[in-house]
């Protein structure tokens, strides 16, 4: 498939955007106070409708602050018999969409229902479910999250039509990618799995090396790129921040190493590619592990025979904090056990809670020498020593005597914090 062919196979589907505001949740009793629709047809927003509705019932007054729509703004309004036929014409045969069609289409059915209507049968698309799909370590994927990071227009949250307008936008976002990445069945759309990752792309044997080098020099963000031979074996990795002598590197390995498949994977801080290096290290053989820290040594201007002991390191602080690749989300990782498996990904100030409990429970468990260490071989535990000296861009945390609260916390994050924006871009630059 071409991309001309992806993008003929979307350009053809009709789609209604849909939102709804309701007094609750209860499909027997609650009924919807206002809907917004959204029509989607070739790639572009084509018509729109929205209507308050008399729901009958108080509005709760919860409901009314989240929404700020108050009884009299619907004293005058249809009710829903009054609306739901020009409602049903408008959504018509087109796929549905919804930021959660868990909640919006099985309401709309229980309102069909108890107006003696048929349920809509349509095909329907949830672009939240699409979204953690597709950037699956999103801590939170709220539509006002979502348009800030994707850029959108959303003005007014948790109203119908502005709701539904950002849903539309943000599926007209998700389609350009899917033409980007060449999309070859409608099916993909609902459960967008593993090739339509933002953060990562995959190619075969068979692609030409001058195809994986201009990806790899089309993004700025740091990255890790992976060899994976049959059934799955690592065969070679390696992080970069796209200079010309790390791509020399990386394209002499290309052609040297017998692969199956290349990854390419954005990773936000260099140090996050270098932990996850550190975890394929030991499937490298022995000649390969030496020649990948000689490799990184003399990219990161460190000398090599300050690593090359067979005793390790030690860290001079017990926790790092460093950016995520996400915006707003960070990560901490005690670094007596850096692995994916001990790490935390949180944001701030929302998940103060929960990373002092971390911190405390992590800090509790060295202190009994009971954390499960990371038994990396000395080689690259002490390039990974060396690396973070002489880096300041990640905080460093150490344990306490006595539990940490959120007070002991705020300067040091706050600091980091100001001091460290997330400049990746993601995922408005994806791969």
């Amino acid at each position: 498939m071409t991309t001309n062919s992806s993008y003929q196979l979307l350009h053809d589907l009709s789609f209604c955007v849909f939102d709804l505001e309701t007094t609750g949740g209860n499909h027997s009793n609650d009924k919807i106070i206002e809907i917004g629709l959204v029509r989607v047809e070739q790639l572009k927003i084509v018509d729109q409708k929205s209507f308050l509705i008399k729901p009958e019932i108080q509005i709760p007054d919860f409901i009314q602050k989240l929404t700020n729509i108050k009884e009299a703004d619907v004293n005058d309004a249809p009710v829903i018999e009054d609306v739901i036929d020009e409602i049903l014409e408008f959504m018509g045969n087109s796929i549905l969409v919804a930021h959660n069609t868990s909640f919006d289409v099985p309401f709309f059915n229980s309102v069909l229902r108890r107006a003696g209507k048929e349920e809509i049968t349509n095909k329907a698309i949830c672009t939240n479910l699409m979204t953690k799909y597709m950037i699956p370590n999103l801590l939170s994927s709220n539509l006002n999250y979502m348009s800030k990071i994707f850029n959108l227009k959303h003005q007014k949250a948790h109203r119908a039509l502005d709701d539904a307008l950002a849903s539309a936008e943000l599926l007209l976002k998700f389609l350009s990618i899917f033409i980007h990445k060449k999309i070859h069945k409608v099916n993909s759309l609902y459960y967008p799995k593993n090739k339509f990752e933002l953060d990562r792309i995959h190619y075969k044997k068979e692609t030409s090396i001058n195809d994986i080098v201009a990806q790899i020099e089309s993004i700025k963000t740091p990255i890790l790129v992976t060899l994976k031979g049959a059934e799955g074996i690592v065969l070679f990795s390696f992080p970069s921040l796209s200079r010309p002598e790390e791509t020399k590197y990386i394209v002499q390995k290309i052609k040297e190493v017998p692969y199956e498949i290349l990854t390419i994977k954005m990773i936000g801080p260099y140090f996050q590619g270098l932990i996850e290096l550190s975890t394929y290290f030991s499937k490298l053989s022995e000649a390969l592990q030496k020649e990948t820290i000689v490799k990184l040594c003399e990219l990161n201007k460190i000398v090599f025979d300050n690593v090359n002991i067979s005793t390790p390191i030690e860290f001079s602080h017990d926790f790092l904090v460093m950016n995520h690749l996400i915006p707003e989300q960070y990560v901490i990782y005690p670094l007596a056990s850096l692995h994916h498996k001990m790490e935390l990904v949180f944001r701030y100030p929302t998940h103060q809670n929960k990373l002092v409990q971390y911190i405390n429970s992590k800090s509790t468990r060295i202190s009994q020498s009971k954390l499960k260490k990371d038994h990396l071989s000395p080689i690259i535990h002490n390039f990974l020593v060396v690396f973070l000296r002489s880096n300041p861009d990640y905080l460093l945390i150490n344990k306490s005597a006595q539990k940490i609260v959120n007070a002991d916390l705020k300067i040091p994050l706050e600091t980091f914090i100001e001091k460290n924006p997330n400049n990746y871009n993601f995922p408005q630059d994806y791969l």
